[in-house]
C-alpha cells in the first residue's frame, strides 16, 4: 500500500498501460472512423475540457483549472468516448477490450492529475488504508500520567523538560486520531478533525504542549494534510532532535464539505471565522493537554488554508499572534470581489473589507505577529499575490519572511516542504526551543 503513485514502477506502469489503451482504441481500420468519429470526438472532449476547467472550475474553485490539468481532462473524456464509441460493430471480444482500454486511459489522465497536485501519494492513500500510527481518539487527559493539571513550564521546554516513561511510542513516532470539534457557538456544521500527537505527549511525566493549527486547501478535508504521512512525517522529525517534542497539531474543518467555499469568515455562507477564533480552540483546550497560552500557538494553513491562517490573525491577533500561510490567495474570493461581496455579503462591501486582511492591514498595526509567506517556484500567479501581502504584512508591522519552495507548484510538495521549512521558527516561536 507504500508504494507511490507520484514516481516509480507503479506511475511508469500507468503511462505504459495507458498509451497502450490509446492505440488500441485508435486502431480501427474504417474509413469512418477517422473521417467522422476521432474529429469529433476530439472536438467534444476539448470543449468539454475547456467548460471544466474555465467556467465550472471558476465557479467552484474562485480560480480556472491549469492548462496542463484541461488537457488531461481532455485525454480522460476522449478515452470514455472512444471506448464507447468502440463497443458498435465489433465483437464481444474487441467490445471487452474496448472497455479496459478506456479504464487505463482513464486511470493514466487521473493519475496524471493527482502527480500534478501530489495529492494522493501513494496506493494505499487512494485506497483509504488507515496509517499504523492511527489510534481511535484522543487518549484521556490523564492518561500515562497524573490528572492534576500542569503548570505550563515558564522556559523553553527542551531546557527544563525530558520526556520520559514507557507509554511514549517505542517506535519513536507520533500518534494521529480524529477529534470532533464542535461549533457550540458558530453552529458551524464541521467535518471530523485530527490530531497529531508528538511521541512525548505520552509522556509519564508530561507536560502541556504549544498547539499548531493546520488548514487544509479547498477542494479538500482535514484528512488531507495526513496523506502519504506529510504531516506525521514533519513532526515525526522535528521530535526526533527534541526528545520527542514537537506541537500538537490540530486539523480542523473550515469548508464544511468537500467542494463548499464559506471563504472563512462570519457571512451568510456560514459562521467560519466565530468557529475558528472560539469553538476549535475551546474545543482543544478542553480535550488535549496543551499549553492554554496563545503566544505558543501558530494557526498554518495550504492554498484556501493559507488564505484562512492570514484572516484569522488578523481579525483575531490576540486568539492566533502567528501564522504560515502556504500557497495562500490575494484576498478570500469565490472569483472576483465583486462575486464575492454579493454572494456573501449581501453587497455591502463594507462588511468584506472589514474582514478582508489586506485591507485590514492597510488600517491597523500589528507589531506583536510573525509569520511566513510559503510558495512554490513554479507557482507564479500566487508568488505575484503573495508578494504583495506580504508588503502590506511588513507596512502593518508584522515580522515575516518569505521563502520558496524550489521545483513545486500550488501542490501538496509545496505544503509539506514549507512546513518543514518552519519547524525551526515555530520550534522557537511556540517555546519548545530557546
Amino acid at each position: 500500500m507504500g508504494v507511490s503513485l507520484t514516481s516509480g514502477w507503479l506511475a511508469w506502469l500507468l503511462v505504459l498501460l495507458g498509451l497502450a489503451g490509446a492505440v488500441l482504441l485508435l486502431a480501427r481500420r474504417e474509413r469512418w472512423w477517422w473521417l467522422f468519429i476521432l474529429p469529433l470526438v476530439v472536438m467534444v472532449s476539448a470543449v468539454a475540457a475547456w467548460v471544466i476547467g474555465e467556467p465550472v472550475a471558476t465557479n467552484l474553485f474562485a480560480e480556472p483549472l491549469p492548462p496542463v490539468i484541461m488537457c488531461w481532462i481532455g485525454v480522460g473524456i476522449a478515452g470514455i468516448s472512444l471506448a464507447v464509441g468502440s463497443l458498435f460493430r465489433i465483437g464481444w471480444v474487441r467490445s471487452a477490450g474496448a472497455v479496459i482500454a478506456g479504464t487505463v486511459v482513464v486511470t493514466l489522465a487521473a493519475n496524471q492529475i493527482n502527480t500534478f497536485y501530489a495529492q494522493y501519494p501513494t496506493l494505499g492513500d487512494v485506497l483509504g488504508v488507515a496509517s499504523d500510527q492511527q489510534i481511535t481518539g484522543p487518549p484521556a487527559l490523564g492518561s500515562g500520567a497524573t490528572s492534576t493539571p500542569l503548570a505550563v513550564a515558564p522556559e523553553p521546554l527542551t531546557t527544563v523538560w525530558t520526556p520520559t516513561g514507557t507509554g511514549m511510542p517505542a517506535d519513536g513516532k507520533g500518534r494521529v486520531s480524529p477529534v470532533d470539534l464542535p461549533g457550540v457557538r458558530s453552529g458551524f456544521q464541521g467535518r471530523t478533525g485530527w490530531v497529531y500527537y508528538p511521541p512525548a505527549y505520552f509522556a509519564d511525566n508530561p507536560q502541556p504542549l504549544p498547539v499548531l493549527v493546520l488548514l487544509a486547501g479547498q477542494p479538500g478535508d482535514p484528512h488531507d494534510w495526513l496523506l502519504g504521512d506529510r504531516l506525521p512525517s514533519v513532526m515525526n522529525d522535528f521530535a526526533a532532535q527534541h526528545n520527542g517534542l514537537a506541537p500538537v497539531v490540530v486539523v480542523p474543518d473550515a469548508l464544511g464539505s468537500e467542494m463548499a467555499n464559506p471563504i472563512c469568515a462570519d457571512s451568510s455562507l456560514g459562521r467560519v471565522d466565530t468557529y475558528l477564533s472560539q469553538d476549535v480552540p475551546d474545543a482543544i483546550r478542553a480535550q488535549l493537554r496543551v499549553d492554554p497560552n496563545p503566544r505558543h500557538w501558530v494557526i498554518g494553513g495550504f492554498s484556501y488554508g493559507g488564505t484562512c491562517a492570514l484572516q484569522m490573525v488578523t481579525n483575531h491577533p490576540t486568539v492566533y499572534p502567528s501564522f504560515v500561510d502556504i500557497s495562500g490567495q490575494l484576498e478570500p474570493t469565490l472569483g472576483s470581489r465583486k462575486q464575492t461581496v454579493d454572494t456573501a455579503f449581501g453587497g455591502d462591501e463594507s462588511k468584506f473589507t472589514a474582514i478582508n486582511p489586506i485591507d485590514i492591514m492597510g488600517r491597523a498595526k500589528f507589531p506583536t505577529i510573525a509569520g511566513w509567506f510559503i510558495v512554490g517556484s513554479q507557482d507564479s500567479a500566487v508568488d505575484s499575490d503573495l508578494q504583495r501581502v506580504k508588503s502590506a504584512a511588513q507596512s502593518a508591522g508584522m515580522n515575516v519572511q518569505y521563502w520558496q519552495s524550489a521545483g513545486s507548484a500550488h501542490d501538496w510538495n509545496t505544503a509539506a516542504a514549507g512546513l518543514a521549512h518552519v519547524m525551526p521558527w515555530m520550534g522557537h516561536r511556540m517555546n519548545i526551543t530557546p
